[in-house]
């Protein structure tokens, strides 16, 4: 692994690599393109401006190890070519530099094997332009991974697993999200005491008690966690639910699911079993 630093101001982030990237912050010494094992790093100083990118790794795509904007002073912008991005670690827009992204009509996966996936913890004068994009975090059963989304808003975020057993996947923070899809059999850890807000009604849809879900609050011990819908019917099957509330004016069901305590509005029903309204 190696890390670039961006250092030419406003330019293209394409297949050239010529004087735009430094082996070290601020060090103009024609370092090679970031690759799939490298670290992309926008910082005070790279030069400001607005950073256009241009399939840097060919076809039309972005493939790093994980992209850094927290202390750039500047914009980096996926929306005019709309590049697809892949990382193997991690985004992280988290810091204070004045900073925007544009995430484009593009893909972006995240295949991290564990940890912070999606970094925006510290969201000082960033703004984040979600556009047409797909934000997808793949998991599996090995470790923990987190969406720490800063309360900003999102297009569509699919949290699914690969494997076929629980994966825990956490989210830290508030968050607007336009289609929030998940894969089973995925552990959903919203933290406690904040709302992500779901424009479109989803269906959570698992196959079996051992190919479902776990949705709880992070600290099921805590406050809980709430899902907004305004409008619509929004369905869970197949699901296990604690310290959850459902709320913003929607109608919420879980079918072939267990109430596990401290749930509000929600209709929980047990497979083959009576209703239970969720409280």
């Amino acid at each position: 692994m190696a890390n670039r630093f961006w250092v030419a101001g406003t330019e293209t982030w394409n297949a050239t690599a010529g004087a735009k990237w430094g082996t070290q912050s601020g060090v103009t010494d024609s370092a090679s393109l970031p690759g799939t094992g490298d670290v992309a790093i926008f910082d005070s100083l790279s030069g400001g401006g607005t950073v256009t990118v241009d399939s840097p790794n060919g076809a039309g795509a972005v493939t790093v190890q994980q992209i850094t904007m927290g202390a750039f002073t500047g914009t980096l912008d996926f929306a005019t070519n709309d590049n697809n991005v892949t990382l193997s670690v991690a985004f992280s827009g988290t810091g204070t530099g004045v900073r925007t992204l544009n995430m484009g009509d593009g893909t972006w996966l995240m295949n991290a094997t564990s940890g912070v996936v999606w970094d925006c913890t510290t969201v000082t004068n960033f703004t984040l332009n979600a556009n047409g994009s797909t934000l997808t975090i793949s998991a599996s059963a090995t470790a923990s991974r987190s969406f720490a989304s800063g309360g900003k808003s999102y297009n569509i975020v699919n949290l699914v697993n690969t494997g076929s057993t629980f994966a825990a996947m956490a989210m830290s923070g508030a968050a607007t999200i336009a289609t929030l899809n998940l894969a089973a059999p995925l552990w959903f850890r919203p933290a406690n005491n904040t709302t992500i807000t779901i424009t479109n009604a989803f269906n959570w849809a698992g196959a079996s008690a051992s190919s479902g879900f776990l949705i709880t609050s992070n600290s099921i011990d805590g406050a809980a966690a709430t899902i907004s819908v305004a409008a619509g019917a929004p369905t869970i099957n197949w699901a296990a639910i604690s310290t959850m509330t459902f709320a913003g004016g929607a109608t919420f069901s879980a079918r072939n699911s267990l109430n596990l305590g401290g749930n509000t509005g929600i209709t929980i029903t047990p497979p083959g079993g009576n209703r239970v309204i969720g409280g």
